[in-house]
C-alpha cells in the first residue's frame, strides 16, 4: 500500500563534531539541519510538473540540477547556469524566483529540525547523539503527532549521499538502521510508536529528482538562518526575529502549531534551551529581513 504522503529531505552543514577543543568554523559548522516537505502523492507529482516547466522556460531543458551551493557561488553559477545556457544573472534570478513561486504555491508543508552541535557538546557532553539521526527522528516524530492520530501514513525520500564524502555510506546506513528501528520500536527520544511511518527509507539522486532539489533549497536556508541568527532564535527578550533573506522566503509554508507558532512544529531546534511561545505572523508590510513576533497575552 503507498503512504498517504511523502517527505522530502535534505541535508545541509557538517555531520560531524570538531575534534575536542577545536572551534566551529566554515570547516566544521556549528549547525546540522534535515530540511524539506510534505506532500501528498498527487501534489507531488503536480509540483514535479511545474518545477519541470519552470526549468524548461529557463534553459530549454527540465535536466537541469537546482543547487544551493551553485546558485549562491559565482563560479558554480557561471559553471552551470550561465555559460552552459548563455544566461544573464537577471535571467537567472528570475528562474530562482520562478521555481521558488511553483514550490510555495503548491499544497506543501515545509519542516525542518537543526542540530546545534555547540549546545549538545555544552549540554550533553560525551552522550551526544550522531546528528543525522537525531534530526531525522525530530522529524519523524512530528509527522507521526501529525498522521497517526488521524490513521494515516507517510513515506521518506532523502537525498542519497552515496560517494558524495568520504563517510556518505556509513552516514546512509546508519540512517536506514535507524529509520527500521523507529518502526520497529519506536522513537528513543521521546518513548513513542511510530505507526505512521511506512516502507522503507529510500533514497533519490538530487541530480534526476526535481523535489529533493527543493528540499536542498530549503534545508540550507534554514542552516543559513542559525548560521547568521542562531542565538536570536531562542531570545525571550525580542519583539521581532532577524532573518536570512531566504528563510523569510519560504517561512509562510513552515508546519505551524497553535497560534501560528514555528518554533518545535516546523522549525525544531535540538537541544532546545528556551520555549518561544510567540505566533509567527507574516503580513503584507513588514521590515526588511524581518518576521513579526506577536508576543503571546498574559
Amino acid at each position: 500500500m503507498s503512504p498517504h504522503s511523502v517527505l522530502y529531505l535534505d541535508d545541509s552543514g557538517q555531520k560531524e563534531y570538531p575534534e575536542e577543543g577545536a572551534p566551529f568554523d566554515h570547516g566544521v559548522s556549528r549547525h546540522f539541519v534535515f530540511g524539506g516537505f510534505y506532500t501528498s502523492m498527487r501534489e507531488a507529482g503536480r509540483l514535479t510538473s511545474g518545477l519541470k516547466a519552470a526549468k524548461i522556460k529557463a534553459f530549454g531543458t527540465s535536466a537541469v540540477e537546482v543547487k544551493s551551493n551553485w546558485l549562491r557561488r559565482p563560479i558554480e553559477m557561471e559553471k552551470h547556469y550561465l555559460r552552459p545556457f548563455s544566461l544573464t544573472a537577471a535571467q537567472l534570478t528570475a528562474f530562482v524566483d520562478d521555481f521558488y513561486d511553483h514550490l510555495l504555491d503548491a499544497d506543501v508543508k515545509i519542516v525542518a529540525c537543526v542540530v546545534d552541535k555547540q549546545h549538545m557538546v555544552e549540554d550533553y557532553l560525551q552522550k551526544r547523539w550522531y546528528t543525522p539521526a537525531l534530526a531525522y527522528e525530530a522529524m519523524i516524530q512530528r509527522l507521526q503527532n501529525e498522521f497517526g492520530p488521524k490513521g494515516r501514513t507517510f513515506g521518506v525520500v532523502i537525498d542519497d549521499m552515496t560517494g558524495k564524502t568520504p563517510n556518505s555510506t556509513e552516514y546512509r546506513a546508519n540512517l536506514v538502521k535507524h529509520h527500521a528501528q523507529l518502526q520497529r520500536s519506536g522513537g528513543n527520544l521521546i518513548k513513542m510508536p511510530m505507526s505512521a511511518l511506512e516502507g522503507n527509507l529510500r533514497f533519490a539522486n538530487s541530480r534526476d529528482n526535481h523535489l529533493i532539489q527543493a528540499a536542498d533549497l530549503i534545508a540550507y536556508n534554514v542552516f543559513r538562518q542559525f548560521r547568521e541568527f542562531g542565538e536570536e532564535w531562542e531570545d525571550l527578550g525580542l519583539s521581532q526575529l532577524p532573518t536570512y533573506d531566504w528563510f523569510r522566503r519560504i517561512a509562510p509554508k513552515f508546519r505551524r502549531g497553535p497560534n501560528g507558532r514555528i518554533q518545535g512544529y516546523g522549525v525544531v531546534k535540538i537541544p532546545m534551551r528556551a520555549r518561544v511561545p510567540w505566533p509567527y505572523t507574516l503580513r503584507r508590510i513588514l521590515p526588511p529581513r524581518f518576521l513579526d513576533i506577536v508576543a503571546p497575552k498574559n
